[in-house]
């Protein structure tokens, strides 16, 4: 094993000893295993209710865990001297956690739907009954102005009330002693205090609610400081066919078995402050913000696999959907009409479906960075979705996510023993509701799956991929990085919250968002997901650990089992793995697209440097010319060729300047090959042979060569420079033009002027101008008068001659004359030529 590996395995070792030591200090929850099952408390429900007079058979509950941060905060608040730890507390059978039942009726089909609780149970509830870690009832009420379900039958109103509290509810009376009867005239007030009198046990009057309180004899009794009971007296009326029947008893308004300093109302209203608001609305905007911008901006350059981007994109749609229907149907379920289910669940597809769009996102930004950097771990992923795992490679980035998953833990551990507040798990939709759920180790490990996901992903690896790309200096990469991980743990990203002040959330989670940070920089992200993993599912089952209820103790083993898994498998694979690298190298599809790209645009620009040198690099020189030409391509290669030599054409004392433009329908590469192998035609006999006579030799083989959709247009023109005689054949090409005088004008030349490749025999004439001193002319191809400007206008042949006409080609040499007409038909244009563009400009 590596000495690196060593090192942090070694760390992680520690760091869960030292969580595991600390815990009883650290947690909430330590020494408040949850010693009843949701099931159990459920059937003990169903026991009581018969005892209180009512039937659940025709009722629905719900069964939810609870924490009581509160009532520690209280404790904590009012403690003169310092508190106990949680763990302590719990133990003295101190109210810390328990269970909430909640019994209430089904909707009718045409009730509202209300995705909180509180709403919809002020309409349907009837009942609600605490319970505390042990089981015991700790609290009953009912709904207001909702019916009562209650009735227990008696003759006085204290035997009554013995009754329900010590035979029904299970408190020993005798270690309490009865300090008042509150009597509340329910038609003129509900203030409590008014008609408080003297004991009279044998009270039975009717119509007014009675509080009985007690509290206990002894500080050193175990059990709850005080007990209230509020009931109000009824008679219930039966009717049977040969008697009316008529019962005296009571119904249970309320009853409270409190701790010192415990407070009456155990769920206070939800109240955020301003910095945890901004904390959570900064966080999850910064997140989205990053995500996105980074997600389009890959997608728009086209780095993307999106195979793996839609398998994320499903997995956590699935993930989060599946969780929210585990969670319908364990508690709101019985409540909802059809209607108010097929919104719950439309609602949660929706957000289900952003989530997963965003953990798309976040993916396809981090394996983008992670890829341009060539992260080690990426290829590992690569290896994985070709469906090969056994690698040392994987096995050493798993044994260093557990390692980190320990280092995370004992740094918690320590970090909350310092500050002396403790951790709980968050009362949310992937928290401690776990507990109220069925099966509780599928929505665990959803949860955790979830969390995993987002979290490595985009709350740590496109965070730290951004910051590494936008940082260089370390020491400024880790003190920004701990800050910004901080904010975005504090606003989310965790199952857990922290006791204490948003200080308190700031220092811890920017430590542990240090060490997500360097573990991110120093493994990858293999190594920090499996970290994050081991990390989560430890904090998640640990209120199960040592629960002395098998139905409650198993989730716990079985989930340090499937932790196990990995770890074995990591141990094996690195002892035993062939090296990664010893497989191919993968590239992504994207990458090959691109890579084939760069290729296509290399062979392009090597074709288009080939055609521009089969065209002459600079005008030929003699007395008595002035000639210059140029090509313009609207793709990178073209169909246009010119060319221009002098030579004596077989004879020994006359110079003649041969020039030559071909045109090939269509365009780019396709035209440009059919353009290469014509030039190649007529270089061959350019310098030697009559005009006409290589057009009518060149047509036969072109012909054959080209297809039916293809044909090229060509001008071949000889100017004999001590005669001025220039020799004019034409194959269909646009007419050259002639400006002498100051007037320009089209030189006819004469039929046939079919264009090449058409016919195979075509008897091409030849045409002579005599030139004079002082002309000007000008060869070009189509795409000159067909150059459109933005309006869809075409330049024209009239404007041509025009433009011609308008050049001083007098004063001008001929490179300024062709420099003038190329910028003429650029800005007409707009810069976006609609075909290949040449000519050649002549001057005497």
């Amino acid at each position: 094993m590596g000495q690196r590996l060593t090192y942090w395995m070694f760390l992680g070792i520690i760091g869960c000893a030292v969580f595991f030591v600390l815990y009883s200090f650290i947690s909430f929850n330590a020494g408040a295993s949850i010693e009843q099952s949701k099931s159990t408390i459920e059937h003990k429900t169903a026991e009581l209710s018969q005892r209180l007079g009512f039937s659940l058979d025709s009722l629905q509950i719900m069964t939810n865990r609870t924490q009581h941060i509160n009532y520690y905060k209280t404790l904590k608040d009012s403690a003169r001297e310092e508190l106990l730890y949680p763990k302590e507390l719990n133990e003295n059978g101190v109210h810390l956690t328990g269970w909430k039942v909640s019994i209430g009726t089904a909707q009718d089909d045409d009730d509202r739907f209300s995705y909180e609780t509180g709403d919809f149970m002020s309409e349907l509830g009837r009942f609600d009954i605490r319970y505390d870690q042990e089981g015991n009832v700790r609290r009953m009420s009912k709904y207001a102005d909702n019916p009562n379900p209650t009735f227990v039958p008696g003759d006085s109103l204290f035997s009554i009330a013995n009754r329900i509290v010590q035979d029904i509810l299970g408190y020993n009376l005798q270690n309490y002693q009865l300090d008042y009867i509150d009597i509340r005239d329910t038609l003129l007030t509900t203030e409590p205090g008014l008609g408080q009198h003297a004991m009279e046990l044998s009270d039975s009057r009717v119509g007014n609610n009675m509080v009985f309180q007690w509290n206990k004899k002894s500080v050193n009794t175990r059990g709850p400081q005080e007990l209230s009971l509020e009931v109000q007296p009824i008679i219930r009326e039966s009717n049977t066919p040969n008697m009316a029947n008529i019962q005296y008893g009571v119904s249970i308004e309320s009853f409270k078995a409190l701790d010192k300093f415990e407070p009456e109302q155990m769920d206070p209203p939800q109240s955020i402050s301003n910095a945890d608001l901004a904390t959570r609305f900064g966080s999850m905007a910064i997140l989205a913000i990053l995500i996105v911008f980074l997600g389009i901006k890959y997608i728009n350059k086209g780095q993307v696999e999106w195979r793996r981007a839609l398998f994320i994109l499903i997995s956590i749609t699935l993930g989060i959907l599946g969780w929210r229907v585990f969670y319908l149907i364990n508690t709101m379920n019985g409540f909802w009409n059809q209607t108010s289910e097929a919104l719950f669940i439309l609602n949660n597809v929706v957000f289900a479906a952003i989530l997963g769009l965003y953990g798309a996102l976040a993916y396809i930004a981090w394996e983008a960075m992670a890829r341009s950097k060539d992260e080690e771990q990426l290829h590992l992923l690569d290896a994985f979705w070709r469906k090969r795992f056994f690698f040392r490679e994987t096995g050493e980035g798993l044994l260093r996510g557990y390692a980190l998953g320990g280092v995370l833990l004992g740094v918690l551990g320590v970090i909350l023993y310092l500050l002396g507040t403790q951790y709980y798990q968050a009362d949310s939709s992937n928290g401690f509701t776990e507990a109220s759920m069925q099966p509780k180790l599928l929505t665990i490990n959803m949860a955790i799956w979830v969390n995993v996901w987002l979290v490595s992903l985009g709350h740590v690896g496109v965070t730290a991929g951004f910051l590494q790309s936008k940082i260089k200096n370390r020491w400024l990469l880790y003190g920004g990085g701990m800050l910004l991980l901080g904010i975005l743990f504090s606003g989310s990203g965790v199952l857990f919250e922290i006791i204490g002040t948003e200080w308190y959330d700031l220092i811890i989670f920017s430590l542990i968002g240090v060490v997500a940070l360097f573990a991110m920089q120093g493994s990858g992200l293999l190594s920090f997901a499996t970290g994050w993993w081991v990390f989560m599912s430890v904090l998640l089952v640990m209120p199960y650990w040592g629960s002395p209820s098998m139905n409650v103790a198993y989730i716990a083993w079985t989930q340090f089992f499937i932790l196990g898994l990995p770890l074995v498998y990591g141990l094996i694979a690195y002892k035993y793995g062939n090296s990664v690298s010893e497989m191919g190298g993968y590239i992504p599809e994207y990458q090959e697209r691109m890579a084939n790209h760069l290729r296509v645009e290399k062979e392009i620009e090597i074709a288009r440097e080939s055609q521009f040198k089969l065209m002459p690099l600079r005008p030929p020189s003699a007395d008595g010319i002035d000639v210059y030409g140029f090509f313009m391509p609207s793709f990178e290669v073209g169909g246009d060729y010119f060319d221009y030599i002098v030579s004596s054409n077989g004879t020994a004392d006359s110079q003649v300047l041969n020039m030559t433009i071909a045109d090939v329908s269509g365009k780019a590469m396709k035209a440009a090959m059919h353009a290469v192998f014509t030039s190649g035609l007529l270089l061959s006999r350019l310098h030697k042979d009559a005009p006409d006579s290589i057009l009518r030799e060149i047509a036969p083989t072109l012909h054959a060569r080209t297809d039916r959709q293809t044909f090229i247009t060509c001008i071949i023109a000889q100017y004999h420079l001590e005669s001025r005689i220039l020799k004019l054949a034409n194959a269909g090409h646009c007419l050259p033009i002639l400006k002498r005088d100051g007037e320009a004008e089209f030189i006819r030349t004469p039929e046939p002027r079919y264009p090449l490749g058409l016919q195979a025999i075509v008897d091409y004439q030849a045409y002579n101008v005599q030139l004079q001193k002082g002309d000007f002319l000008l060869f070009y191809s189509d795409g000159l008068p067909e150059a459109v400007n933005p309006e869809g206008e075409r330049f024209g042949f009239d404007s041509l001659i025009s433009l011609v006409e308008s050049l001083n080609t007098d004063n001008l040499p001929s490179n300024e004359v062709s420099m003038e007409i190329k910028r003429k038909v650029q800005k007409f244009s707009d810069y976006q030529l609609a075909d290949d563009t040449t000519i050649i400009c002549l001057k005497i």
